[in-house]
């Protein structure tokens, strides 16, 4: 932004330092990259940061300098005369979408005189950067350099009815802009229309056909407030900036649309002659609801490290005009409409250090730090990752979007995607109701470059639409493997024993969306359902051309949080050996292993340490309806050495009550 010195003077009465404005603003956060001479003129070059849009002006430039100088602001002077005749009589506006046009102002001057802009007005636009075109082009460049708001004048005479209309683009329609090229809409971007066409973009640049030239003679002023979003997408299709556009899209002050309306018609009727009717036309609302904001004491200085007089902060945002009212220990501001960018209680910090001043913040050699314990979510968080990574698992970050097609295959069933909208993302735009699918997809990738048997892990959010229409978003822990069904098992039921060790877990048959019929099973802790785990389906593999099996599993994260073990159990070291017995069982092909297990628990047996599972075997001379299962009973006394004597009878106890319940043989 240039800032013209002798245009400064305006609203910085007094001696103009071209260096001490400079260090004022650099030290104020806003750094000056050049100093220039412009004729009789100096000229600053100022770096304004995207969040104070309030500085890309003339006038905002000098407020920013009266706080940080402690000089008087004027601010600019606007005195019209108006005739009777109504502006409404000679137009009327209309706005179809408030939340992308909040307001929408229109003054009307007549009879004016297209000429060369007087040379004052023309050697300050220059100085700014901006070339002098005509004596009422010139007059809304002026405005917008002055204060802030970009306005665009219309041939009134060209536009239809009189009638402005703010609406989306329709199927089909183009501009011819300002720049002489022809622009196809697209049906998202802002357009002022007439009762028939579009004949400006919205923020960006007005059209050829509507343009002032020098047969005009009656002028529609426009000064609106346009979202910036909405700016700021328009300006990117269409590869067109400007410098409305510019600021725009970094927030215009709310209140300010009809004051710059008045000023540039005032400028207008100052330059080009002219009558100004009466009155402003208008839609939508330009007056903001006051903004408040409390400053606690404690804050600031626990914030800054240094301790600050309440009446040196008082001061501070008097400066800058933020009206601060004492409260006890806080102070209460009211924040300007202009200060867009003041919305929570450590930016008024920062404006306190600004004003104050940076360099008397001390830099000390030491710091205190207070530590705070981790929270027990993040706790659990790391024992999931750590028991992860021991079993040979990487942790991956994917994309919360899902793959189109892939979406469909894991969508619990009866639930509703959340889609993003289509105007913003076209393709792969549903929301994943899944953790697996980037993680199966980065499988994928990996095997494609020859890197086969990848193993990733990931923690998210999952989303579907609840019944209610409200988004239902879930944290879910998943991990894919190409490996071994058995291996994945494993990894599983060693992570779930480093949560929990005293909590059971049970694998029984089940299925879910994305997995493979037939090849899937819940997973229970401690007899609550928490996941699945299994195979991922021949469609979802057929999607991704996966050329090895992939298993996967996904557990509910919030309830493996929350059911975490974080007290160590600690069990002294056995001082006697084990005993151990393996047991082959010929069982019926439906039996599983979890019911041998809890068939050998319920015996009670008091010297029983463990019971794991060895190996199933199948085949002659067992029928094919049945099967062999092999386990090992772990026997240990606390108190001495066990005999095979001393198991004899609890092993036969096992065998008895396998045999009356489940039907088995033992295998010779």
């Amino acid at each position: 932004m240039k800032i013209s010195l002798n245009w400064l003077k305006d609203y910085l009465p007094g001696e103009s330092d071209p260096r001490a404005f400079a260090d004022a603003l650099t030290f104020g956060g806003l750094p000056v990259e050049v100093i220039e001479q412009h004729g009789d003129d100096t000229v600053l070059d100022v770096e304004v940061t995207s969040n104070r849009g309030d500085c890309l002006s003339h006038a905002g430039v000098a407020r920013e300098l009266s706080a940080l100088l402690t000089r008087p602001f004027e601010p600019v002077k606007t005195v019209v005369t108006e005739v009777t005749t109504p502006a409404s009589s000679a137009c009327k506006v209309e706005i179809a979408d408030l939340g992308l046009c909040p307001y929408y102002g229109a003054r009307v001057i007549r009879n004016v005189k297209i000429g060369p802009s007087p040379g004052w007005m023309a050697k300050r636009l220059e100085a700014a950067g901006v070339r002098s075109i005509n004596n009422v082009v010139d007059c809304t460049n002026y405005v917008m350099l002055e204060l802030g708001q970009p306005l665009h004048a219309f041939d009134l005479d060209r536009v239809t009815d009189g009638h402005i209309v703010v609406r989306t683009a329709r199927p089909g329609e183009s501009l011819v802009t300002l720049d002489g090229h022809e622009r196809k809409l697209a049906a998202d971007m802002l357009c002022i229309c007439d009762a028939q066409k579009p004949i400006a973009l919205a923020g960006v640049m007005g059209g050829l056909h509507s343009e002032v030239s020098g047969a005009t003679r009656n002028i529609l002023l426009e000064s609106a407030l346009f979202a910036p979003l909405s700016v700021r997408r328009t300006a990117r299709m269409l590869t067109m900036k400007s410098d409305a556009s510019y600021r725009f899209e970094r927030g215009i002050d709310p209140a300010l649309p009809p004051i710059a309306a008045v000023r540039c018609a005032q400028l207008i009727v100052q330059t080009a002659g002219g009558e100004l009717l009466s009155g402003i036309v208008e839609a939508g609302s330009a007056q903001p609801p006051p903004k408040l904001l409390t400053l606690r004491m404690a804050k600031l200085q626990r914030v800054l490290g240094i301790d600050i007089k309440k009446q040196d902060a008082v001061s501070a945002l008097a400066r800058l005009q933020l009206t601060p009212k004492d409260r006890g220990d806080a102070i209460e501001c009211v924040i300007p409409s202009y200060r867009n960018d003041l919305n929570i209680e450590v930016d008024l910090v920062e404006e306190v250090a600004r004003i104050v001043g940076y360099h008397h913040i001390g830099v000390r050699e030491t710091i205190q730090i207070q530590l705070t314990p981790p929270e027990l979510g993040r706790k659990a968080e790391e024992k999931i990752r750590q028991s992860l990574i021991g079993s040979g698992f990487f942790e991956a970050v994917t994309f919360s979007f899902a793959t189109d097609g892939l979406a469909e295959l894991f969508a619990p069933k009866g639930v509703r995607l959340c889609q993003a909208d289509p105007k913003t993302r076209k393709a792969d735009s549903n929301l994943r109701p899944s953790i697996l699918i980037g993680l199966i997809e980065a499988v994928a990738r990996n095997h494609t470059v020859g890197v086969t048997g990848a193993r990733l892990f990931e923690m998210g959010s999952t989303f579907w639409h609840a019944p209610d229409g409200s988004v239902d978003e879930r944290k879910r822990l998943g991990f894919v493997g190409a490996c071994d069904y058995r291996a994945l098992r494993g990894s599983l039921e060693v992570l779930l024993a480093s949560l929990d060790p005293r909590k059971s877990v049970e694998i029984v048959p089940g299925q879910a969306e994305g997995f493979a019929a037939g090849s899937t099973g819940k997973v229970l802790w401690n007899g609550d359902e928490i996941g699945v785990i299994g195979v991922i389906s021949k469609p979802v593999a057929e999607k991704l051309d996966l050329r090895q099996a992939v298993v996967a599993a996904e557990l509910d994260l919030p309830v493996l949080v929350d059911g975490t073990q974080h007290v160590r159990q600690l069990n002294p070291l056995p001082k006697f050996p084990a005993v151990r017995r393996d047991l082959s069982l010929v069982v019926g092909e439906q039996t599983r292993f979890a019911a041998i297990q809890k068939l050998v628990q319920e015996q009670k047996l008091s010297q029983l340490e463990d019971v794991d599972y060895v190996t199933t075997y199948r085949g002659k001379p067992l029928e094919k309806s049945q099967k062999s299962v092999t386990i090992t009973l772990v026997f240990r006394s606390p108190t001495g050495t066990l005999t095979s004597e001393n198991v004899d009878a609890s092993v036969e106890k096992v065998v008895a009550a396998a045999k009356a319940t489940l039907g088995a043989t033992l295998r010779s």
